[in-house]
Order: C-alpha cells, then structure tokens, then sequence
C-alpha cells in the first residue's frame, strides 16, 4: 500500500471511532433506562445488570459500524477538501477514484467481519441475553408488573396493582379480574400480597391478604350474587408471560440463529408447507373447484362497499327508477352449495398455509440482512466521498447530511422488513433496495467527482446591455 493511501486510511480512524462512539450513546439511551430501572426500581445485582448490557452490545455493534463508516468517510473528504488536498491531489493527476479507493478496499473488509460477526457472535449474544431476561423474570417475577395499569401478561388474570416493592416482591392495593370461558370475570380485591415463582418460572404463586372475592352468577337467570372475605388467599398462575413460556434454554429466536441453522429450519417448514398446500388442494378438487381462488370467489360473499363508494351506491339507489329483483329470475341455477364442514376444513389448512409461509419468509427476512447492512459499509464510502467533498469541513452539513441517509436507509430497512413479513415484497427485494438505491446514487456521485461522467455545464449569464 502507498504512502497516499495509508495517509487516507489513516484520517478515517479518529472520525471512525468518534462516529462510532455516538450511535453506541445513542442507541444505549433508551436501554440505559431500563438498566437503570432494573438496577434501582427492581433491585437486580449490579452484575447482572452490566452482563444484559454487554450482551446487548451485539445488536448495536451490528448496527453502528456502517454508520460510523458514514460518519467517517463524510468527516475525512469533507476535511481534505476544505484543507484544498483534494485540490492539490488532482493537480498531481491523482484521480478522486484512487483516492476513494482504499477506504472502499477497507470497507469491504469491514462488511466481510460484520457478515461472520452477524453470523457466528451475534446470534449467541442475543440468545443469551434472551435467557438471561427468562432468569430475571423467574427470580423477580414482579419485574413484569407496573403500577397504575393493567397487566394481561398471566394466563387467565387481568391484575392492577397500585404500588410495587420490586425488592421484596410485595404488591398493594390489588385488583385482580379472573376471566372465566363460561361466566362472567370474578373480581378479587386485596390489601397486599406478595408474589412467589417456582424454580423452573412455569409457575406463579400470588399470596393475597386482607381482600374479598366478588363471583357474579353465569347467566340472568341465577340472581345470586357471593362475596367472600378472606384473611389470606392463594392463586397459582401457570405461565407469568410470554418471557417464561421459553421454559426450554436451547429454544430460538428468527435473531438467535446462524445461517445454517436458518436455512434447515426453512427446509423443515417447507415440507410442512408442501404437505399442508397438497391436503388443502385435495379438499379444494374434492369439492369441485380448480384452485383456492375459485373457491373463495364462490364460498366468500361479496361485502357491499362502505365509505363514500357504499354512499354514493345508496345514493343511485335511491333516485332510479329502476329496482334490482327480489329473487334470481327462473332458470337460472343456483350457486353451488358449499358443505359447511368442509368449508371449515378447506380454510383451516389455508390458516396453516399462511402461518408457514409467513414463518419462511420471516426467516428469509433475517438472513437477507445478515448480508444486506453489512453491505451497506460499501454503500455508504460511495455515496459519502462525493457528498463529504462538497459539504467540505462544516460539522452541521456532515451531521445533517448522516442524519438524512441514517433515517433513509433505516426507515426503507424497517418498512422492507415488514413489507417483507406480510408477503408484500420478496425478502431479497425489500433488505437489498435500500442499498442498491442509495449505492446507485453514490456511485453516480463518485463516477461524476472522478470525471468519469462531465457534469452538465452551466449557461453563462446574459449580461443586459447598457
């Protein structure tokens, strides 16, 4: 490597570790309150508390290398042409596209070690840090409750508590509504009571004391209304939320897995799919239709239109004179009748039909990204040489500038992703256009600041005569 180009590299490195220092601050500022919640509110251990924020350094580290990548290739050629090097530079004929290429070679490299990171640490760092919030919740299961609102997370318990001693477990001012599948929900109200988790977390123990039950009877029939007092009363809740239903340490999530274990788990569902899209297929053949489509056209009734299109039909039906007919006219046929059971059947395999191919392509979603931010490292030396040239040194310009194509690439990442989830777009599609959006402009910029490509020249001003 040339003196030219260790020099370049060399000015990305402070503006690099600045950069990349805060997006780390300000992606920690909304954890940093839970931590601190969970540390003096909820009691947890100090050292508990610094591991689930070394843990959740994964997920961050993922997401603020390419912006510190931004934030340093702006700063360095933003520098470099306000101190005219980049003038003399080009006046030596060194072209801009020598210039921008070591920190592009670099960049490369950088994506290459995020891809093994995203593959190989960062699955293991969520799945540990989604096991260590299992533990908290069994050790302190109040770490789930807070004050002045209701809480659905237990099974078959609606609870409103006033106040919360996370520290001894102790609740007051208690206001539980049992829901109960055939009768009206049982109110019980207590003084105080104190929660108690089993070792395993499957099962919650609330000790009430000091209250009183109110059962309504189950229909209008019954006019009997009970109230109990009671100096102490037990309630064992299975399941304390959707935390400790992951009773099972080895179990993942969509992030807690690498590409290999991703991609076996796709084949496994789509042999599920298959199966599930062959049963609902014979169901749809046994019933005289050609796919699902000519059956929903048949079996689903068309809902008359709402809004300003169901006002305007009224409105025409009103004022014409002419009125539909009451009945079908003689001869023509009937629909087809549909057996209810096998309606029921043919849209419970369709249930299952969606449900798979949502989860594949949930799947697919996450290992498009391992590749796509990553990725977005080249991405943002292209299109941050050529915008760093022209804002020069000015620190508002190169922060503003970042901000624009953080909230951009950001934005188009999370809306892709959900496109992608609802099976709007291909999940290739939606993680990659981001990317190739934003690359394509870059790449134009830097082609025309190298004069690969003549910018357009200007007309000169007319100058008025005398």
């Amino acid at each position: 490597m040339r003196i030219l180009e260790r020099y370049v590299l060399r000015e990305h490195l402070f503006p690099f570790l600045i950069g990349f220092s805060i997006v780390i601050f300000l992606l920690t500022l909304d954890f940093m309150f839970d931590l601190v919640d969970l540390a003096i509110g909820k009691g947890i251990p100090a050292a508990i508390v610094l591991e689930l924020f070394a843990l959740s350094m994964g997920w961050m580290l993922a997401l603020a290398v390419p912006c510190a990548v931004l934030i340093a290739t702006l700063a360095t050629f933003g520098r470099l042409a306000q101190d005219n090097e980049i003038a003399a530079m080009r006046a030596n004929g060194i072209n801009l596209a020598r210039i921008v290429g070591a920190p592009l070679a670099a960049a490369v490299l950088l994506a290459g070690g995020l891809v093994l990171f995203n593959n190989h640490i960062l699955p293991e760092t969520n799945h540990a840090l989604a096991n260590l919030m299992v533990d908290v919740s069994r050790k302190r299961p109040t770490t789930q409750i807070s004050e002045g609102v209701f809480i659905d997370g237990f099974e078959g318990y609606n609870i409103f508590v006033e106040k919360v001693n996370n520290r001894t477990s102790q609740i007051r001012g208690v206001k539980i509504y049992q829901l109960n599948s055939s009768a009206r929900p049982t109110t019980i109200l207590a003084d105080w009571g104190v929660f108690h988790s089993s070792p395993d977390g499957r099962v919650v123990t609330l000790e009430l004391h000091d209250g009183e039950i109110h059962e309504m009877p189950p229909n209008d029939q019954e006019r009997i209304y009970r109230r109990l007092m009671f100096k102490t009363h037990i309630i064992n809740i299975r399941n304390t939320g959707a935390d400790l239903e992951r009773s099972d340490s080895s179990a993942r999530g969509d992030r807690e897995m690498s590409l290999g274990m991703m991609r076996g788990q796709i084949m496994k569902l789509e042999k599920e799919l298959a199966a599930s899209t062959a049963a609902r297929d014979t169901l749809i053949h046994r019933a005289g239709f050609k796919n699902y489509d000519a059956f929903v056209k048949a079996a689903v009734p068309r809902q008359s239109p709402r809004g300003i299109l169901g006002f305007i039909r009224n409105v025409l039906r009103a004022i014409s004179p002419i009125r539909p007919p009451e009945a079908l006219p003689p001869g023509k046929p009937p629909k087809l009748f549909i057996n209810p059971l096998t309606m029921d059947m043919i849209q419970m395999r369709q249930v299952e039909v969606d449900a798979l191919d949502k989860r594949v392509n949930s799947l697919d979603v996450e290992i498009q990204k391992k590749f796509s931010i990553p990725a977005a490292c080249i991405v943002f030396v292209l299109v941050g040489a050529p915008l760093g040239i022209r804002a020069r040194k000015s620190g508002i310009g190169v922060a503003f500038i970042s901000i624009i194509f953080f909230v951009f690439y950001y934005l188009c990442l999370a809306g892709g992703e959900e496109l992608a989830d609802r099976r709007f777009l291909d999940p290739a599609v939606a993680m990659w256009t981001p990317n190739i959006v934003i690359g394509a402009i870059g790449l134009f910029l830097t082609l025309q600041a190298a004069e690969v490509i003549r910018r357009p020249r200007r007309r000169p001003r007319r100058v008025p005569a005398a």
